[in-house]
């Protein structure tokens, strides 16, 4: 009986905490398909226009998209400082840890501002074909038309997510891809009477739905009576010093941790650059594909980083402890689902992005490849989520700067490009690569965890 009890038990409390995180990662999950769809679109309408678009698009999403992920990561501190702050009812600071990092966001901004708008340095060095590098500087440009747009919507996105409102950007996340999906009709293929622009106007679109982000993210800080009552607009103040430096100690790590993972794959599609359209436009489905697989781990993770915050800011740090192990566990046994699938099912994934024969055969043979990191994937998102609502991201990052840049680039490297150890593997050998770089990061991730959380008890 004593036995029954305890298993009962455990299960009880095991479906309750997963309900909460369900509750809180469903509308995360929405939020990032939608942005992954995005992505999705930009991939499928370049890809139908032309290899060049479609190969531009990829290099040009390759630049573009690491920093504008680590600029999130910054504003993930804002997340787990929320959590917290909300936990122990301290709406005060709250609203001043918000405000400085209006002040931050804005001045990455204009870093990226100015490096998008002068690539040529950076496309010189990669020395692609002419009309590849040229589409690829017209999407840059459009891109960075939205810039200031996206780091401020990021800041207001971080923290409702800290005060546990996860709705209101997947509702923002719905409207704007159809917003993307139309603007990319009119500037790739110049409909609705607009100039036909082909891959920089893939460029363009995005940037224009950066600002659609913005704006609906402050009508929803209007309407909402919660946030409307702590008056944010009134408490907008001079950056300060010790709230920067709070936001930043934990932001950059996090950051950083975010820009190796995702300039990994950048890097990669850089190396694969000279093997050619095809193989590039291959590559790109797969990761695209890989990135809409990957909103799911990552809603949940999301939401742990939430639930362990608010746990810890109650002071209680056994359910926040227990709340990352629900993450880990119902994460792997969805990443495991979604391997079978894309192990059996690979050329019917490559068919919805091109027409292509030779596109298409190199996407099945990579996602074939690519189907077996995802339970790594899973565990490694969970731990890192966990982490940041512990506030602990500096030994993340020296781990997955191991993980990654001292093992997985590398390895990946020889066996892909060189015959030092085996006949070149092409793009191939980057997702091998990639497949034991993430196992390694998700072990000695989940060791931390396991370590910094027992230590809070």
């Amino acid at each position: 009986m004593a036995v029954q009890y305890i298993k009962t038990g455990f299960f009880s409390r095991y479906f309750k905490e997963l309900k909460s995180i369900l509750f809180l990662s469903i509308p995360i999950f929405m939020t990032q398909l939608g942005m992954t769809a995005m992505g999705f679109i930009d991939t499928v309408m370049a890809g139908h226009y032309s290899k060049t678009a479609l190969a531009a698009v990829a290099i040009g999403s390759s630049l573009f998209f690491p920093f504008i992920i680590s600029l999130n990561g910054i504003m993930m501190a804002l997340v787990a400082i929320t959590a917290q702050l909300k936990g122990g009812k301290n709406d005060k600071k709250a609203i001043e840890i918000l405000s400085d990092s209006f002040w931050i966001g804005l001045f990455f901004a204009g870093l990226l501002f100015l490096f998008f708008t002068n690539p040529d340095y950076v496309l010189k060095i990669m020395n692609l074909d002419p009309d590849v590098s040229r589409v690829v500087k017209g999407y840059l440009s459009g891109i960075a038309a939205g810039i200031p747009a996206v780091s401020l919507y990021l800041c207001l996105k971080s923290f409702i997510e800290g005060l546990g409102k996860t709705r209101p950007e997947m509702f923002i996340s719905f409207i704007s891809v159809f917003f993307n999906f139309f603007a990319n009709n009119a500037l790739i293929y110049g409909k609705f009477g607009f100039k036909e622009m082909g891959g920089a106007g893939c460029g363009l679109a995005t940037g224009l739905t950066f600002w659609l982000f913005f704006i609906l993210m402050l009508f929803y800080y209007y309407i909402d009576k919660e946030v409307r009552k702590m008056k944010i607009y009134k408490k907008i103040r001079f950056p300060d010093f010790e709230g920067v430096k709070e936001i930043l100690s934990l932001g950059i790590p996090i950051g950083g941790t975010l820009f190796m993972e995702c300039s990994i794959f950048a890097c990669i599609t850089l190396f694969i650059g000279v093997l050619g359209p095809a193989v590039v436009g291959g590559h790109q489905i797969t990761l695209n594909y890989s990135s809409l697989v990957f909103c799911f781990p990552l809603s949940v993770g999301m939401a742990v980083t939430i639930r362990a915050g608010h746990e810890l800011g109650r002071n209680n740090p056994s359910n926040a402890r227990f709340s990352c192990i629900a993450g880990i566990s119902f994460a792997m046994t969805a990443a495991f689902c979604t391997l079978v699938f894309t192990r059996f099912c690979p050329e019917l994934i490559a068919s919805f992005y091109t027409d292509d024969s030779e596109v298409k055969a190199i996407a099945v043979s990579l996602l074939k490849t690519a189907a077996l990191y995802q339970i790594s994937d899973a565990i490694m998102v969970i731990s890192q989520s966990g982490l940041r609502g512990y506030k602990d991201a500096n030994v993340t990052f020296l781990l997955t700067f191991a993980a990654y840049w001292v093992i997985t680039l590398p390895i990946g490297y020889v066996i892909s490009m060189t015959d030092w150890l085996v006949s070149p593997m092409g793009a191939n050998g980057f997702w091998l690569s990639l497949i034991f770089g993430l196992s390694v990061s998700g072990v000695f991730l989940g060791i931390r965890l396991n370590y910094v959380s027992k230590k809070y008890l």
